[in-house]
């Protein structure tokens, strides 16, 4: 009986320190410091970007995504500040057609209630499947990936943050430090 204790004492010390050396694991952004799945669209809404030599942002959103909307605004300025080492491309997870309605209907909300309707100002493409989205283990939009310039993921996540109170979220700070960490 003492040996089964034992064995079974000395099983849970060794499981539990193999366990704590995977500590970088993150359960909120499982493909972290892993190498990207290839960038595989449904349809591209403009022109397809040249990535060779950037990084690039792939930010999951659809038009009935409030949250995914709001934060445009934000994605726009990070593109405008950061064009010179990063293409930004925004993954719609719906059909042409759909984002094409859905839009019309955000900006009739945007009208009515006197707000001002902001379109997204860099690169498009759909994934209306869920194959890209889900090729990164996603669990909701929005989601956005950092990848560098080797196709490692470098930040995966919620923008406005793990619980959406902006702790953790994508900031211009974010970009810049991944950007002089990892620049080839």
């Amino acid at each position: 009986m003492k040996k089964t204790l034992l064995f079974i004492f000395a099983f849970f010390i060794v499981s539990s320190t193999f366990a704590q050396e995977n500590d970088e694991f993150n359960w909120n952004s499982p493909m972290l410091g892993k190498k990207a799945p290839a960038l595989k669209v449904k349809e591209w809404l403009t022109e397809k970007p040249d990535t060779t030599g950037k990084f690039i942002i792939l930010d999951f959103w659809a038009t009935f995504c409030g949250p995914c909307v709001k934060f445009t605004p934000y994605m726009n300025e990070f593109a405008k500040k950061f064009k010179k080492d990063v293409v930004f491309i925004a993954i719609a997870t719906q059909s042409k057609e759909s984002v094409e309605k859905g839009i019309k209907d955000i900006q009739k909300i945007k009208k009515k209630t006197q707000e001002k309707y902001t379109p997204i100002e860099f690169y498009q493409a759909t994934d209306p499947k869920y194959e890209l989205f889900n090729s990164y283990q996603g669990e909701g939009i929005p989601m956005v990936i950092i990848i560098d310039p080797n196709g490692i993921v470098r930040w995966q996540g919620n923008p406005h943050g793990e619980y959406g109170d902006g702790k953790g979220g994508l900031t211009a700070k974010v970009i810049e430090d991944i950007i002089v960490k990892y620049k080839k």
